[in-house]
Parts: structure tokens; C-alpha cells; sequence
């Protein structure tokens, strides 16, 4: 047996011991990580999609809370752990060979040979190949997950090679739906190329930092002056990895919104720290429930992420709710981290508030970039901006110098695109506008899923993207990556499961509506047919 296939036997013998307890993958992650043996939602669920196999070092906990052997669940051993069969056993030693201990009589692999026989002995090492141990990946691995460009995609890529065309709406890259950066922002850019070619400062070159502090003070924070409060990167994804590893030890915790841009939860765990998510509500909106944040504030909380506009949902938080985020913030002594890369991406005169503006005696970091905005996801144009009470973390800021100059200093050519970006016309309004592109796309996209039976959709404010529910009770779902593993091979449209944004249900799903008004009539086609079939195939169409 493969160890792919030891990997997908492991992990259909975990799913079928879960469910059988009544469990969801968040509940055995918690009841796993109190036990003291820490994991994620997203580790169980790669095990049990068999991508990755379960941990050694996990399994005495798993195996107790499910109530087996650990033997059962690596090998498919009876529970009274009788012997395995032969195959079983040879499978075993195969990929477990035994060790050698110098202090037994067990018989060496290499035996010393008198020198008369040494050319016959190298002759026989020559001809045979080493046993390699598998290289394999890192235990901080298991509990992330980024589903975004994870088995779908590949999957995708497969049947793209095949010659098939997919309909891609999984990712937000403007570029590939002929949405064009700016012309003035690739001039300047290639007229500082010049002055381009070298490392910058590792928090960035000055006009742009300058930049991005005026273009703050012209939403109200009249505090921003100190370019040292400004770090460029790589996008925001390298300074959501920087702050999280400056930020967070072993077992701390920090709260992160459900559902939410995955790559938040991925480093919190990559940083030796738990992410613990608050609920958003759908019924009002996607705002963030106050309440269940309080409630899960403990001791190891380090921090609260605020992503607005938000990414899956589209939501645009009201003041009134910030305020009360801060409020907790005030309360416990905590960071806030406002990643607000959305936020001149509007519809219906809706207008953002930086959370920096609303307060000055909490620690506020501000995530935002061109990514998105300008339409130059690739150029990696982004900044993290400090505000607030920052004389209680001169040690944390130290970490995050420290972490700047050890990757020496973000994409310099980009940089020269800042100054440019944030001053002056914002084109991206023209798109957002009734008369836009991207509104006549949302209203497309969320009055087609509406019309689905079964399938509901709230109206996003902001960004491009929506979140539609699915009704279980038509659509009788347990594994929704698999659901839309079912959409990319049948309709040939490309979407990204509820769960994989770390959601606790498998019941949404995340539609991005960058196409042209014509592929996207035709992907809400395909999901119409598909929606219909599932139907049919679960009996449930009189329901619909």
C-alpha cells in the first residue's frame, strides 16, 4: 500500500470514529489541544482528506478521546489489538524496519568482513540502492491549513493540463479578469526602476512610508508623523507572518474572526499560538458578535483580528461595533489588528472607518496594501502602520524591527508605486459605482445564487466577494470540500469550500465575482444545473 493510501485508510477510519462520537473536526480539535496535545481544525480535517498522515506524537490523545487503539487508527488493527495480517505486517516493517541496539544479539544489517571478501561486499553495496526515510514536512505544519490554493486547486490545474477549461472563482486576483492597474501607477513605477536596484531600508523607502501616513491623516489621524511607525512588505500576508511570529508565544492565543482569510488562522499556528474564533452573524449581516468574543477572552489572549471589509463575507462593520471591539481591547489590555486591504472597494456610498481613527490609548495595527484597490496583486504592495498606545510594547516593536531586517526589506520597485497609489484619483470608485463593472457583477452573482433554491446570499458592502449559505436540509452535506470537489469536476467551476475559511459548518460557500458579466452568467449557469442534479440526486426537490 502507498503511504498516500495508508494516509486516505487513516483517515477514513478517524472520520467514521468522529462521527460515531457525535463530534464535529472543531470539537475534537478543542477537546485534542485541552487535553494538552495541541492541533487545529483544519489538521484534523487534512487527516481525515488524507493529505497529510495523523502524527505519532498526536495519536495517544486521539485515540483516547475516540475511544480506540491507537494500532486501529494508524494500521486498521482490531480493537482487542489482535495481530494485523501478514500484509498488514509486512506493509509495516517495509516502511518501519527495525532498529538496532548494539546492547542485543540481534543480527547487524552491515556485517564486517575479512578484507579477502571486501571487493565482493562493495561490489554487492554498489548494486544496492539506500533506503531513504521519508523527508517530511514539519510538525508546525500539521495545524496549518490554506485551503485557498489547496486540493482544488491542484485538481484544477490537472484538468486544466488535460485541455479543460475552468471557470476560476476562488481567488481574488484582479489581473486575469482584465481588471488593469492603473497606467500613472506602472509609469512611475518603471521610471524609479534606476533607482530601484538595491536593498531599501528594511521598513521601507521614505516617500512611501510619508505616504501612507498622510494618506491617514486625511481619514483623522492626526497623530500619524513618525515614519517609524510604518512597515512595508511584501504584501500583507508577510506582515500578518512577521507580526504573528513578533507577537506570539507557545499556547497564546489570539481571536480571529469565523468566518475569515485563513492565512490569519495558518500563522497564528505556525507561530506556536492557538487561533480561537469568534462568531460573526449572519443573520445581522456578518457584524461580529460582541458577546462571543468577551466569552472566549482568557489569559493567553494576545490580540483580537478585525478584517473590514471582510473577507469571505463582504461585510462592512458598523462604528458602533468597532467601538465595542475597542472597548474589550481597553478592557483586557489587548493588540488590535485591523486588516482593512478592502477598504476602497465599496458599493452603495457605504463609507470605512479605519479602526485607527477611532481610538488612541489601544495598540492598533493597520494591515492595508494595493493589492486589491490598484489591481497589482503581483508588484506585493503593502504596509502594516502602528497607532495608539504603543509605550507598553517597545519590546514587541523591537521583534518586528528585528524581523524586517532579517528578510532585508520588501519588493523595492513596488514600493516606488505607493506615493502614486494613495494620493489622487482612485480609480477603483469608477468599478464600485452603479454604473461599474464590479456592482453590476455583486448584483449579478448574489440575485443568480438567491434564485437557487436552497441557497441564500446577503448583500456584501464591500470587497468582491459573497458567502452564500447552503440549506442542509435540502443539500444533506458532511464534507464540503468534497461538494465542491463535485463542482469543479462536473461543471467545471472552480469555488472554495465554507470550511476552508474556517467556518465550523459545512454549509457556505465563497464566490469570487471578478469575471466579465458574460462568464459570470455562465458560471451561476453551471451552479444552477449542479444545484438542480444535487437535487435530484438527494431526492429533495420537492423541498426546493
Amino acid at each position: 500500500m502507498s503511504e498516500q493510501s495508508e494516509f486516505k485508510a487513516q483517515g477514513a477510519r478517524l472520520s467514521k470514529l468522529r462521527k460515531a462520537k457525535g463530534l464535529t473536526a472543531e470539537q475534537l480539535a478543542a477537546a485534542m489541544t485541552a487535553s494538552g496535545s495541541k492541533v487545529s481544525r483544519g489538521a484534523i480535517s487534512n487527516w481525515e482528506r488524507g493529505i497529510n498522515g495523523i502524527v505519532s506524537s498526536k495519536l495517544p490523545a486521539l485515540a483516547h478521546i475516540l475511544g480506540c487503539s491507537e494500532g486501529y487508527l494508524l494500521r486498521g488493527e482490531p480493537a482487542d489489538n489482535a495481530e494485523p495480517d501478514n500484509s498488514t505486517q509486512r506493509s509495516s516493517l517495509a516502511s518501519n524496519p527495525p532498529s538496532i541496539n548494539s546492547s542485543t544479539n540481534a543480527t547487524p544489517s552491515v556485517i564486517q568482513t575479512p578484507s579477502s571478501h571486501l571487493s565482493t561486499s562493495n561490489s554487492i553495496m554498489k548494486n544496492t540502492a539506500p533506503t531513504r526515510k521519508p523527508l517530511k514536512k514539519s510538525d508546525k505544519l500539521q495545524n496549518v491549513c490554506y485551503d485557498i490554493r489547496g486540493p482544488l486547486l491542484k485538481t484544477a490545474m490537472q484538468m486544466e493540463a488535460q485541455g479543460q477549461r475552468i471557470l476560476k472563482l476562488n481567488v481574488g486576483n484582479p489581473a486575469p479578469f482584465n481588471l488593469d492597474a492603473p497606467h500613472e501607477i506602472l509609469q512611475d513605477v518603471a521610471l524609479n526602476l534606476h533607482n530601484a536596484t538595491g536593498y531599501s531600508d528594511s521598513q521601507g523607502i521614505f516617500s512611501a512610508r510619508k505616504a501612507v501616513l498622510q494618506y491617514y491623516q486625511s481619514k483623522g489621524l492626526l497623530s500619524a508623523v513618525d515614519v517609524r511607525d510604518v512597515y512595508l512588505g511584501n504584501g500583507v500576508s508577510e506582515l500578518i507572518v512577521m507580526t504573528m511570529q513578533a507577537l506570539m508565544n507557545d499556547g497564546d492565543e489570539v481571536l480571529i474572526p469565523m468566518p475569515d482569510y485563513p492565512l490569519w488562522t495558518a500563522a497564528a499556528n505556525l507561530a506556536g499560538g492557538t487561533a480561537v474564533h469568534y462568531r460573526c452573524n449572519e443573520e445581522n449581516n456578518w457584524q461580529p458578535d460582541i458577546e462571543d468574543i468577551r466569552a472566549k477572552i482568557t489569559d493567553k489572549t494576545r490580540g483580537i483580528v478585525v478584517i473590514n471589509p471582510n473577507n469571505p463575507t463582504g461585510a462592512l462593520y458598523s462604528n458602533d461595533v468597532l467601538l465595542q471591539i475597542i472597548d474589550l481591547a481597553r478592557e483586557y489590555n489587548l493588540v488590535l489588528m485591523a486588516d482593512e486591504i478592502y477598504d476602497r472597494i465599496l458599493y452603495d456610498n457605504a463609507v470605512h472607518t479605519p479602526m485607527c481613527t477611532l481610538a488612541q490609548d489601544v495598540l492598533i495595527l493597520t494591515y492595508n496594501g494595493l493589492s486589491k484597490s490598484h489591481r497589482i496583486a503581483g508588484f506585493r504592495a503593502g504596509w502594516l502602520m502602528l497607532s495608539g498606545n504603543k509605550e507598553h510594547a517597545s519590546d514587541f516593536i523591537e521583534g518586528l524591527d528585528m524581523l524586517a531586517s532579517m528578510r532585508l526589506c520588501a519588493n523595492v520597485p513596488a514600493q516606488h508605486a505607493i506615493q502614486t497609489a494613495v494620493g489622487g484619483y482612485q480609480s477603483m470608485q469608477d468599478l464600485t459605482a452603479e454604473t461599474g463593472r464590479l456592482y453590476k457583477q455583486r448584483q449579478l452573482a448574489v440575485e443568480r445564487l438567491n434564485a437557487i433554491p436552497g441557497i441564500s446570499c446577503t448583500m456584501p458592502q464591500g470587497a468582491f466577494y459573497c458567502f452564500p449559505k447552503i440549506d442542509r436540509s435540502i443539500y444533506p452535506i458532511e464534507d464540503d470540500m468534497q461538494f465542491m470537489m463535485d463542482l469543479l469536476i462536473e461543471e467545471k467551476v472552480l469555488m472554495v469550500q465554507g470550511t476552508g475559511f474556517n467556518w465550523d459548518a459545512p454549509d457556505h460557500f465563497r464566490v469570487v465575482f471578478l469575471p466579465n458579466l458574460l462568464d459570470l452568467e455562465d458560471a451561476m449557469d453551471r451552479l444552477d444545473r449542479f444545484f438542480s442534479n444535487k437535487r435530484k440526486q438527494y431526492g429533495t426537490d420537492s423541498l426546493g
